[in-house]
Formats: structure tokens, sequence, C-alpha cells
């Protein structure tokens, strides 16, 4: 009898370790599914799209037994709508699930815990997809993975294309259950992220300021990160003892950030930025960093995206402020061809007065022999020691204390890559570097800079989009759209109805003629309309009785381009058209582009703040582009001036007016305003090159072009004149802000704040045109070959 109850027993626990697989199709056969998890078990997902799902998803596996959630096929199941992810529990592995198409409704996509009790340790997210899972609204925020609990992992997943207010992943170290978390995120594919315009575009966060002094213990591994371009902070480290290890940063405009905390690691890291402007590194903050083995090539970032920042801090800082750098050790690293790499004492004004102390830059190699110069200090640098350095750049190898002479060995590998070593041994008594960048044993007296000297297949097995990520998982493409080529004639709405049945990517080419409108022109997607022939000019108004605030309306996440025409605002007499383009007034989820060549846009005189371009509240174009174009006989010129709320938001990364006229402007030509100083925004970028202003905001104590708050102005080339009432062409404000090789006559002068410079090549004499032609200077005018490229300031020829 006993022997028969033993068996029983036997079959009974054999019966119970026996895992069950639940095929669900839907998320009521889900929910039932859910509750009967036990160790090993698994839901799998049916084949098709899952539409608004909440999954709740949660038990208690083991380390051999863990339970899991997945699909049926890789790539053949997608989660859509409104879907959300909350787990709870332990052991718990998700596995295959792909969010496109849609946007969480809350502030989480994937969150590791459920209300404040219920949290999720010792699990896994892999192979996992959010790819474009964006708010319809870019300044609504949400992040997409939430990391909290214990010892959860995050490998093989693929993050891309987020375009709306917030972090894509977060790790939160906020107190007991969470600190000292130990959690993995590694062999993840991190793509595309475009520039967001404003604080909380970083790609992963570790902790917040106010938690900054707990341990998170975080490690960040061997992932691929491209063109993660939302802000500044690529990698915002705002917690104690995280360690940032064999990642690759590609053409990122941004940097690693040890923000807030201490004792943090980045270390064996590739910064690859082709050359690529705003492309940065690693930048230092508060106490005992370590940064070493890391490799950094062709970055132009500058300030605070600059490829080696150190940063000056506040005395007696409060949380969310600079902590002074302390105890920083930078070791065995190497700069290759990077502008301006090394940046000392960043941020010093009268807050930021504490200088670093008692850190260590030694052992590295920095190779620049195009740069002029390697270091910029922006303080004091006693509390920094240098010790065998080995730095070149077009003057040579740099001497002083701390520095060696040497020579270097320049290799390519597999992947194009200029590897830079050197012979240089030195003796090391850190104790913590043991290897190369490439994992290869450093023994006994070790070569300076990331890669053993003579190593020929260094970097070759770095983190790439090959080798991170779902391997199965094509993401979605960004690649502009070709549509078909339709010519129109003129006529009354027929470029609106065109439009209106237009697709993607459709280029419409317009014949000779009055293209009269009775609407708006709603621009709803990507579009190019330009003249059939460039000898003869289309033009576009609006019917002398239409009520319409706009010519072309503007749309978001499309470019859209318009080439060789005339846009009249004139309706009537006395009536006007308010705007040639304006974008719509609603927030739009995604940015746009937009090019403007070799159109004559004329008569916006609305004196009820009409003007040619306008940019509403809450749009981000990324690129707005000018050229070979006339602007003249209206109110204002391009308003970009409503971002007004002080939060360092602003309506376009890059602004730039090539070969352009803007004449009889009856006030400012441009308003370009970042409102606000978030030092998480570095845009605004302003770009003038061989134009003509000529008669533009002729009124006393005005100046021709407005800006507030821009970090970039590069004005050359270029001509103000006819203004003799205005106190200024532009204010200049920062080392960023320059004007140089131009021509300023009767236009005020040049205001200069806040360490801004006037370029050494200006002219204040009369530009002699000859009369009658279209700004053609005199033979013996001041403006022949004097620009920068040798040619005439002023209009190219």
């Amino acid at each position: 009898m006993k022997r028969l109850i033993y068996i029983f027993i036997f079959l009974y626990t054999v019966s119970s370790l026996v895992a069950k697989d639940y095929r669900v199709s839907g998320i009521t056969e889900y929910n039932n599914a859910v509750k009967l998890l036990q160790p090993g078990d698994r839901i799998i997902l049916a084949k098709g799209v899952w539409q608004d799902a909440q999954f709740v998803f949660y038990g208690e596996g083991t380390e051999q037994q863990p339970i899991t959630l997945t699909v049926e096929e890789y790539g053949a199941t997608t989660i859509e709508g409104g879907s959300t992810l909350q787990l709870y529990g332990n052991y718990l592995v998700i596995d295959g699930l792909v969010f496109v198409n849609g946007y969480a409704p809350q502030k989480q996509v994937i969150e590791f815990k459920k209300g404040t009790e219920k949290v999720a340790n010792n699990s896994i997210l892999r192979n996992c997809v959010i790819d474009s899972y964006n708010k319809p609204d870019r300044n609504s925020e949400d992040s997409w993975v939430n990391l909290w609990g214990r010892n959860n992992e995050v490998v093989n997943c693929y993050f891309g294309g987020k375009t709306n207010h917030g972090v894509t992943l977060i790790v939160w170290p906020n107190g007991e259950g969470h600190n000292k978390n130990f959690h993995r995120i590694h062999k993840n594919y991190f793509g595309a992220r475009p520039r967001l315009g404003s604080n909380g575009g970083e790609t992963i966060r570790i902790g917040t300021s106010h938690v900054s002094m707990e341990n998170s213990n975080t490690i960040v591994e061997s992932n691929y990160f491209e063109h993660c371009n939302g802000e500044v902070e690529i990698l915002s480290v705002k917690s104690c003892e995280n360690r940032i290890i064999n990642n690759t940063f590609f053409e990122c405009e941004g940097s690693v950030v040890l923000r807030h905390g201490h004792r943090n690691e980045v270390s064996g890291n590739s910064f690859i930025g082709n050359n690529k402007p705003f492309t940065g590194g690693v930048r230092i903050i508060n106490e005992s960093q370590r940064v070493f083995n890391n490799y950094f090539y062709g970055l132009k970032g500058k300030d605070f995206r600059g490829p080696l920042v150190i940063m000056n801090g506040v005395p007696n800082s409060v949380a969310n402020r600079y902590h002074q750098v302390k105890d920083a050790e930078i070791m065995f690293n190497t700069w290759v061809d990077c502008e301006l790499p090394w940046q000392l004492c960043v941020g010093s004004d009268e807050e930021r007065t504490a200088v670093p102390v008692n850190s260590r830059i030694a052992n590295n190699i920095v190779y620049c022999p195009q740069e002029e110069t390697l270091i910029k200090s922006f303080d004091r640098t006693n509390g920094i020691t240098f010790a065998n350095n080995l730095l070149i750049s077009n003057k040579g190898v740099e001497k002083g204390k701390g520095f060696i002479n040497g020579t270097v060995t320049n290799i390519n590998n597999a992947n194009g890559l200029p590897i830079i070593s050197s012979n240089i041994k030195v003796d090391d008594q850190t104790g913590y570097i043991t290897s190369d960048i490439d994992g290869l044993t450093r023994k006994g007296n070790k070569t300076i800079g990331a890669i053993n000297n003579g190593t020929v297949n260094a970097l070759t097995n770095i983190a790439s989009a090959k080798n991170c990520g779902p391997s199965w998982y094509t993401p979605i493409s960004k690649e502009k759209v070709k549509g078909k080529v339709t010519i129109l004639s003129p006529g009354i709405d027929v470029l609106v109805k065109a439009v209106k049945k237009s697709n993607p990517g459709d280029i419409f080419e317009l014949q000779a003629g009055e293209y009269i409108n009775s609407q708006k022109i709603v621009i709803p997607h990507s579009l190019t309309i330009k003249a059939a022939n460039t000898s003869e000019r289309p033009v576009i108004k609006a019917d002398m009785q239409a009520k319409v605030n706009c010519i072309f309306e503007i749309g978001g996440n499309l470019d859209f381009s318009i080439n060789g025409l005339d846009i009249n605002g004139k309706q009537g007499d006395t009536s006007y058209v308010k705007y040639a383009l304006a974008t719509i007034k609603e927030s739009i989820a995604h940015s746009y582009n937009m090019h403007i060549s070799n159109c004559n846009i004329y008569n916006f005189e609305n004196k009820e703040g009409g003007a040619i371009y306008k940019a509403y509240k809450d749009t981000f174009a990324d690129t707005l582009t000018v050229i070979n174009s006339v602007f003249r006989d209206s109110y204002r010129g391009f308003a970009l001036n409503d971002e007004k709320d002080g939060k360092g938001l602003y309506s376009a990364e890059f602004m730039i007016f090539d070969n352009c006229v803007f004449a009889n402007i009856e006030q400012w030509a441009i308003d370009f305003l970042r409102g606000g100083n978030d030092e998480s925004t570095l845009g605004g970028n302003l770009i003038i090159d061989h134009c003509v202003f000529d008669n533009v905001n002729n009124r006393e104590n005005q100046t021709i072009i407005k800006h507030t708050g821009l970090i970039t102005i590069d004005i050359k080339n270029t001509v103000f004149f006819n203004s003799p009432l205005a106190k200024s062409p532009v204010r200049l404000s920062g080392r960023h802000n320059t004007i140089d090789y131009s021509a300023v006559y009767q236009a005020g002068k040049i205001t200069k704040v806040n360490g801004a410079k006037e370029g050494t090549n200006i002219i204040y004499f009369a530009p002699e045109y000859i009369k009658g032609t279209f700004y053609i200077p005199e033979a013996k005018s001041p403006l022949m070959g004097k620009a920068s490229d040798g040619n005439n300031i002023g209009l190219k020829r």
C-alpha cells in the first residue's frame, strides 16, 4: 500500500512538472490562460494583428523553468493600436513581440511592474520590437521600456523611430526593491531617433537626479546605437556604479553623459562619427568616474557634445545641477580625426565655478593631424594630472608636462576604420585595466591607447546592425517614396484638387500661367511642386473672394519642396493673404522638412501679423532650406517665434538661406526664437550665406534679423543696407554666433553680447550696385572678390 502511495505521489509530481503551452488567439483567451500559468508554461500568441491589447503578464517561474509569453511565428504577430504590456512576478520571459502602427494610451509601452507593489524580477525581454510606435502629438510624453525590480534583462531587441517626447528605455533605481538592480541591457539595436528639439529625447536613461546617489549597478553592454539624435544626451547616467561597456555609437548627435551619480564606468566603446556634425563622445560630471579603452573616430561635436568633455561644477550643488568632478580617471583611450578632442572645464560661468580636482588623464593617444587645437580649457586645470599622453596635431607632437614624444602605427581594419596604435609602454598601477578594447590581455607594461600595438584585426567584432537586435526583423523603411510625375495646366483650384488626390512622393510640374485657389492647399505628405519650364514661372495665388489664411499649409512627417514658383499674396487692391506658407496649428507627431528653391514670394502685406512663412507652436522642422529665392514687398519674413514657454524649445533645427534676397520687408526678415536656456537643447542653427537684405525693418531700435537664444548663427558673404533707421542688422550672443565677410551700410551696427565677436572682414561702405540691375556690383564696388570663397559679397552669379 505504501508503495502505491509513493508511486502516486511520484506520478503526480512528474505530471506537475510537465510544462504546458497555451495557444491563444484573442485577449479573452489570453486573460484566461495567464491565470493558469505554472513554472515552464508558455502562452503563444497566434499569428496576425493584435489590436488594442492591454497585456498583463504575471507568474512565478523558476530559474530552470521560466514562464514565457511568445508568438507563434517571429515577425508574423504584431501588437498594434493602443497596446501595452505590464509584467510582474519572477523568472518571466517576453519573446518576439512586435509593437507597430500605434501608440501607448498611457506613458509606458512595456513596464516591468503593475501598480506600486507588483514588480518583475529575474525576467527577460528578448527578440522584441518597438518601431515607430509614436503618439500623434510629438510633445506628449511616453517611454517605451521601463525597467523596475532587480536582475532583469533586455536582449536582442530593436527600438527605433521614436519621434515624440520621452526616453526610449528607462532604468528606475528608485528605492528599496529597485536600487542595486543589476539589470543588463545587451545586444540590442537602438535605431534612428530623429532630432526632438527639446529635452526628453534620450535613448537610455539610468535613474533620475533625485535618486542619483542610489546604486543602480546596471550594465549596458554590446548594444548598437545608430543615428540616435534625439538630444545631446544619448545615454544619460543619473545613478551610481553603472557600466557602459563595449557598445557602438554610430553617427549619433550626442554623447554618453555621466550626468549624476558616482563611480560609473565607460569602457570598450566605439564612438564612430564619420565626420558628421554634432557627433559626440563622453561627458564627465560627479565623482570617481572611469573612462578607459574607448575609441573615438571622426567626432565633430562642440561644447556639451565634444569628443571628451569634463565639466565644471556648481559649489554645493543641488541634486539636479552640476556636482564637481572629483577623482576622474580617463585612461588608455584613442581619439582619431576628432575636432577639438579634449574640452576641459566646460560650462565655466558665474554659477559653475568648481573646477575638476584630483583627476587624471593618462596613457591616451590623440591622433588628429588635420586639427590645429587638441585641448581647450575654459577654466583652471590644475586639478587635472596629465601623464604619458601622446597627442599629434597639424603642429606635430604636443609638448609639455604629461605629454610624451613618439609615433603611431596607422592601419585600416576590415570595417574601414583607421586603427591608431603605438609601441610606447607605460607602467599602469590602476589594477582594473587588464585588457584592451578588443578584450586582448594587457600584460606587464601596457601600450598606450585603446588598442594594443599592432593589432591588425582590432575593432572588427564590435557591436553592429548585423549582430544586434532580432536577426529576423527588418526595421520600417524611412526611405523617401518615389511618386509619379504629373504635368498641370493653369486654372482655378487645379492645384488644390491635384494635391488632394496625390500620393506620397508625387511631383507636380506646373506649366506657365496663373493657378488660382479658392482654398488653402493642404500638404498632407511628401510632395514636390515645381515649374515645368525654368524660364516661365507659374504664379500661385488665392481667389479674390477666398477667405484663406495661407496659400500652402504644411503637415508633419513629410518633405515638401517648391521650385521655380511665383507666389503672390495680393487679393484685390487692399487685401492680402496672411501667409504664403504655414504649418498646421495642431501639434504634430513628426518633424517635417521644407525646401524652397528659385522662388519669388511677394505681396504678403497683411498687417495683422502676416509673414511669408509661419511656424506654429509645437511644430518642428528638422531642416528648412531656402536657395536662390526672392522675398519682397511683404509685412514680415520668416516667423519661427511661437515657442515662448521658456523650455528651450524652438521651431527648426536648421534654417539655411543661400543666395537669397529680402527686399522691402516692413518688419524683420527672420524671427527665430528658442525660448529659455535648457542645456539639453543646443539647437536653433541659422545659416545665411551670400544673401542681400535691402530696406528691411527700417524702424528705430530694430534689427533686420531677430532671434532669441540661438546657439549657432553663421552669417557670411551677406549685404545689409538701405535701412538707415535700424539699430542693428543682427544681435549676436555667444561664441557660436558669428558674422564675417559681410557688408553693412546704413543698417546700423552689429550688436555683440556674451562673448560674441564680430568678424574681421566687415565692410561699412556703400555696396555700389549698377543702377537698374538686380544687385550687380560695379567694377569698383568694395564687394568685389571679398567673399570668403573668393566671389563677391552678396549674390552669387
